[in-house]
């Protein structure tokens, strides 16, 4: 990392509450017009760079990143320059901003910071009474610019926390997108899915498209009353039919494989074809659909490292995604024994992610992120003993946790979850470099010097 990287990630965390995220700075103002209105204020003193963008918004709780991929990587193959906003990152924090697959410039990203401090200094004159950005605010409209700036012709923009209040709803969305919802958040979003789907549905727009997972009953109810009062014009979007083993049927009929596993990603798969249908129209063509759902690379997202033992890596961190993964892990494991290296966040709900895995695993060794908000290892191993009679171990590190678990498994699988804090310590054990181009450039990257 340069020192001009290092300077600038070292500013942008300063607006960070380092206990609770990058959402939070106790230092900005909590009146709720200030929610969006700081993030709107940092685009329009940088020339308000999103009017030039077609934007789409992805909210939900499961999927929004996998979705948000697919649809970069389905826009990409049909010749559209785009930029894919994600969170979080697993190992760098600009893995955050891509531009047709590839994350943003290391230099590049150091100079867009330089000139965002001397926009928020004038902030801080204007606009005294919103009170300081948040880190995901600065990052927010810092992307939006990296964007225009690339000459981008679509941001595909995931939500960060919600929607109504999140700082990626100060854009003018031309779709948005809403993943399948359950309990996450819930001492922010509230504790019903009806609660948390009509927070999630603040990105929708009146008479605007929208494309809606399909839902359990409460978040289905709760989110076509909002399409309805907002005036959407919302599309319920059914998964992908299943074609055998990780493969799918095309509206057109044609079978490929997914280049995500896990039924799950029939889904996401769907809303983002369906999205990219919606903003292409027939220039998106069948070639370029096979190749965007067939080349992407996706990691951390039951992300398998090959060797013995395998290693699968997925930031299962809530119940929904949680229940994903062993559906997912019992096909791949198949007879072998699983081993769970576990560490979560502290506002997580721990019981309902560990439930579907704990009944999977014949060892589980509990560790801890480097981070102030992960959950200590002594509290995720006295509940994981709760609820499970096979051995539980402690481990001081991510790490060391692997190590261990790799050297006693030969031939079993291990599987490295709960967080994607955890996931990202993870594959720099394992000596992975982080993934700064999620699908190979062909003819139809259009791609600057220096891009």
């Amino acid at each position: 990392m340069s020192a001009g990287e290092r300077e600038a990630l070292a500013w942008l965390f300063s607006f960070a509450d380092q206990e609770r995220g990058v959402g939070w700075n106790p230092a900005a103002s909590p009146a709720e017009q200030w929610k969006l209105g700081r993030t709107r204020a940092l685009l329009d003193l940088a020339g308000a760079p999103d009017r030039q963008l077609r934007t789409v918004l992805i909210a939900g709780t499961k999927g929004k990143g996998s979705t948000a991929a697919f649809l970069a990587s389905l826009l990409a193959a049909a010749g559209v320059r785009v930029g894919l906003y994600s969170q979080p990152h697993l190992q760098v924090y600009h893995e955050r901003i891509r531009v047709d697959g590839e994350v943003v410039a290391s230099e590049r990203f150091a100079a867009a910071v330089q000139r965002l401090r001397q926009r928020v200094a004038r902030f801080r004159q204007e606009l005294p009474e919103a009170g300081e950005p948040t880190t995901f605010e600065l990052t927010t409209a810092l992307a939006v610019e990296l964007f225009a700036e690339a000459g981008c012709q679509i941001a595909v923009m995931e939500v960060g926390l919600g929607g109504r209040l999140d700082a990626t709803n100060a854009l003018a969305p031309e779709l948005s997108l809403i993943t399948p919802i359950s309990y996450d958040h819930t001492e922010i979003l509230g504790r019903t899915l009806r609660a948390i789907a009509t927070e999630k549905a603040g990105i929708l727009r009146a008479d605007r498209p929208a494309l809606l997972a399909l839902q359990r009953p409460a978040a289905t109810r709760a989110l076509a009353r909002c399409c309805r009062l907002v005036g959407a014009r919302c599309r319920w979007v059914p998964p992908l039919a299943a074609a055998g083993a990780e493969a799918v049927q095309l509206p057109s009929g044609q079978v490929v494989r997914l280049s995500l596993a896990g039924t799950h990603q029939h889904q996401n798969a769907a809303l983002a074809l369906a999205a990219a249908e919606v903003l292409l129209g027939p220039a998106l063509a069948e070639e370029a659909v096979v190749r965007g759902l067939t080349r992407l690379r996706w990691p951390g997202r039951f992300e398998v490292v090959a060797g013995e033992p395998p290693v699968v890596l997925d930031g299962a961190h809530n119940d929904a995604s949680a229940r994903a993964l062993s559906e997912a892990l019992q096909r791949y494991a198949s007879d072998r024994p699983v081993l769970l290296v576990l560490g979560m966040s502290r506002e997580k709900a721990a019981q309902a992610i560990l439930r579907p895995l704990l009944p999977l695993a014949s060892t589980i060794w509990v560790t801890a992120a480097h981070s102030p908000r992960a959950l200590p290892t002594e509290q995720l191993a006295a509940l994981c003993r709760r609820l499970t009679r096979v051995p539980v171990q402690q481990a001081p590190s991510v790490a060391a946790a692997l190590e261990a678990a790799r050297r006693v498994g030969r031939d079993a699988v291990v599987c490295v979850t709960g967080s994607l804090l955890v996931v990202g310590e993870a594959r720099s054990a394992l000596g992975l470099p982080p993934v700064w181009r999620l699908w190979e450039a062909g003819a139809e990257a259009r791609r600057e010097e220096g891009g």
